[in-house]
């Protein structure tokens, strides 16, 4: 199965058998979700004092709620009853400023009976991942209510989306490309969704990288997971291309070496975005992306444009995260050594100067 329910400020959308499809067999309102996902993207600004993020509460046919709180302090809170059963999790954050992109997972396995709380945003350098013991599952009846009702269910003006998965989602690394995405390979472009772990592809550079693994993941369409098309001509690209806000694109020239004295930097799509060359993409409710992972940290060129495949600094700087991430059921012996090919990242206001310097 998949995501069964998303919502935002404009409404709230749910199915059983997963967005997107249609299947009119009657479901079971009372069936427990034994696995599952809720994933939620919000703005931050503690100057407005402790946050309550999600808040749901029903008491027929039985006792059940979720409610998520960020503290002035950057606690998270998570608090989840069913019945007399009540779970408690929290994590510091250490979020203490306004931050624009805060995203919380929280996963069950209720037959393993474990779980795990990420949180992820732009002034972390890596995830923050909290494990869970013995995490309480959602029924069925909760999931439809936390999407479409708002009498039991009320979400932060500053919340962008919430999702609900009926199966444990990877987090952390995520797959930013469009599935027609054309990488080069010494036989010629061959679209990122056929390609094959194995396969020589070619770099921008010019020299040849194995690819160790490629593969997809199934995103809510909304928030950092909202798909944005780059368009040609601008920025060099040959074609239009969609990706995630995520991806990151390499830059150089005189601007780059002017404003950050290196020859080479990286800078989210997302931060690029003007409504022009770089603007929202038409989509549904979800969307598939791609990615690789080369035998070694190198940038592909893509029609015109330079990108970074599968970041895992992360993995290298925690390797326990490889548990929780699309690399899942990668053996570790498979992963390229240290990324001696990082460049240095630029903030969004870093992004935004270098753009104005560049059209000026």
């Amino acid at each position: 199965m998949s995501w069964i329910g998303l919502r935002d400020a404009r409404g709230g959308v749910f199915s059983a058998v997963g967005l997107g499809r249609v299947d009119r067999t009657p479901f079971d309102l009372n069936a427990v979700l034994a696995h599952g996902t809720v994933m939620f993207e919000f703005a931050s600004d503690p100057r407005v004092g402790d946050q309550t993020l999600l808040n749901y509460g029903a008491t027929h046919p039985w006792a059940a709620g979720m409610k998520m709180t960020l503290g002035a302090d950057g606690v998270l809170c998570l608090s989840h009853w069913t019945g007399a059963q009540r779970r408690v999790y929290r994590v510091a954050t250490g979020l203490v400023t306004v931050t624009k992109s805060i995203t919380v997972s929280y996963t069950w396995d209720a037959p393993l009976r474990r779980g795990v709380m990420v949180v992820e945003a732009t002034g972390l350098t890596a995830p923050i991942v909290l494990e869970v013991p013995a995490p309480l599952p959602l029924s069925v009846r909760d999931a439809m209510r936390m999407m479409s009702d708002r009498q039991h269910c009320a979400i932060n003006s500053n919340l962008r989306f919430l999702a609900i998965a009926d199966e444990v989602m990877p987090i952390g690394v995520l797959p930013t490309l469009g599935g027609a995405t054309l990488i080069q390979t010494p036989k010629g472009g061959v679209p990122v969704s056929k390609l094959r772990a194995g396969q020589m592809v070619t770099t921008a550079s010019g020299s040849t990288c194995q690819v160790r693994w490629v593969g997809s993941a199934l995103l809510p369409a909304r928030g950092r997971f909202a798909p944005l098309t780059l368009r040609a001509p601008y920025h060099g690209l040959r074609h239009d291309m969609v990706v995630a806000p995520d991806q990151k694109l390499r830059a150089r020239g005189p601007e780059v070496e002017y404003l950050f004295g290196t020859a080479q930097i990286s800078m989210r799509a997302g931060d690029l975005e003007d409504g022009v060359s770089v603007r929202a993409a038409s989509s549904a409710l979800v969307h598939r992306y791609w990615q690789v992972m080369l035998d070694r940290p190198e940038p592909l060129a893509v029609a015109g444009l330079v990108f970074d495949s599968l970041d895992i600094g992360a993995i290298q700087t925690d390797p326990s995260l490889r548990t929780h991430l699309v690399l899942a059921n990668l053996p570790p012996e498979l992963l390229p050594g240290d990324n001696h090919n990082a460049v240095p990242h630029l903030k969004s206001y870093e992004t935004l100067t270098l753009r104005k310097l560049q059209v000026a």
